[in-house]
């Protein structure tokens, strides 16, 4: 079998060496030719999964180590009898994690208040649930938007998003969608833009082009704009870029865990599937990160930001990107370590 893998995917070998030859290339420039040998392809958002990529190819099975799954034509899967699967909730807590960053940042700054927040989420799924809750504990009057989830569920309580308005924060968390019922794409537009109070907070880690960032820029300019996701990546909007309170180069997923849970899913999955068989390899062991305090008494603010400081972290962003030092692409292979919340001890000495 051969193994066509994303070189940013860590551990591909180890979780599928003994199935075959591996072989790792650059996720955003993959093209058909280099698959026309392959049974396996292992992605990350950066690839376009559709026809054009595995029409007259081999490929029997793409799996897709992150959440999202827009970059794939899982329809032309389907019909091509091609098995596929993705990571579902492998950057979860990570996602969570920068939200409550970002937030501790901007409440540091006062952009943001500390008391009697209201808080808009917007695609309340894995993630924005775990998003909603952790808001709750941090104090925030919380209000939901997810139509979907309250089509299904009875006890689901939704805002349209038409209704949605006098909020200090407003996070983003759904997948771009073009159609059906609720579809997502520049679901941020003029008349949402108008409605919005003046300093709202507007948070973006889900998918950038639910942003219409024409509009954004003729119609949100009262907005603060925290931006991880950009419309036309990785050939951004540098206007954008140098409003932007915060501005990250999509990584607000990227936790070293995350990493290392998104190709473990894949496995298990593929062997689940029946695509390989199933054999016993051994778990990476997810790696922790210290915090000395040495007599220091820190609030979950000081905490969260000595974890990762978004805003801190985007002043760096904005120089490589505005003086065009480094590439969106080089500013995202390069971000490889961020710890989660949970894999991070406090220790006095």
């Amino acid at each position: 079998m051969i193994i066509i893998a994303d070189e940013e995917i860590p551990f591909v070998a180890h979780y599928f060496g003994h199935c075959g030859e591996v072989i790792l290339k650059p996720g955003r420039t993959l093209k058909r030719d280099d698959l026309l040998e392959a049974d396996m392809l292992i992605v990350r958002s950066v690839t376009p999964v559709n026809q054009s990529l595995l029409e007259g190819t081999p490929v029997k099975f793409v799996g897709s180590a992150v959440t999202g799954l827009d970059h794939m034509d899982t329809q032309w899967l389907d019909q091509q009898g091609i098995r596929w699967a993705y990571a579902g909730g492998c950057n979860a807590l990570a996602v969570a994690d920068y939200v409550v960053s970002a937030v501790a940042g901007l409440q540091k700054i006062q952009a943001l208040p500390q008391k009697k927040c209201r808080a808009g989420v917007i695609g309340v799924g894995h993630i924005g649930s775990i998003v909603v809750d952790r808001l709750k504990l941090l104090g925030m009057d919380v209000v939901q938007c997810d139509p979907i989830r309250a089509e299904n569920e009875l006890d689901f309580v939704t805002t349209p998003l038409s209704e949605l308005g006098e909020l200090d924060l407003i996070s983003l968390h759904t997948p771009l969608t073009q159609s059906g019922p609720s579809p997502t794409f520049h679901m941020i537009e003029k008349e949402f833009l108008k409605r919005q109070k003046a300093d709202c907070i507007l948070l973006n880690t889900g998918r950038g082009s639910v942003i219409d960032f024409e509009e954004l820029k003729k119609y949100g300019r009262h907005l603060k704009w925290c931006f991880d996701v950009w419309e036309n990546e990785p050939h951004i909007d540098l206007e954008v870029v140098k409003e932007a309170l915060i501005a990250t180069q999509h990584i607000a997923g990227h936790s070293i865990q995350g990493k290392y849970r998104g190709i473990e899913m894949i496995y298990q999955k593929a062997c689940d599937m029946g695509v390989i068989a199933s054999r016993h390899v051994q778990s990476i062991d997810y790696p922790r990160k210290k915090i000395i305090l040495e007599g220091r008494t820190l609030s979950w603010r000081d905490i969260a930001l000595e974890i990762f400081d978004p805003l801190a972290y985007t002043t760096y962003v904005k120089s490589e990107l505005l003086n065009a030092t480094k590439t969106f692409d080089q500013l995202r292979k390069e971000f490889v370590k961020r710890y989660e919340f949970g894999f991070v001890d406090l220790e006095e000495s």
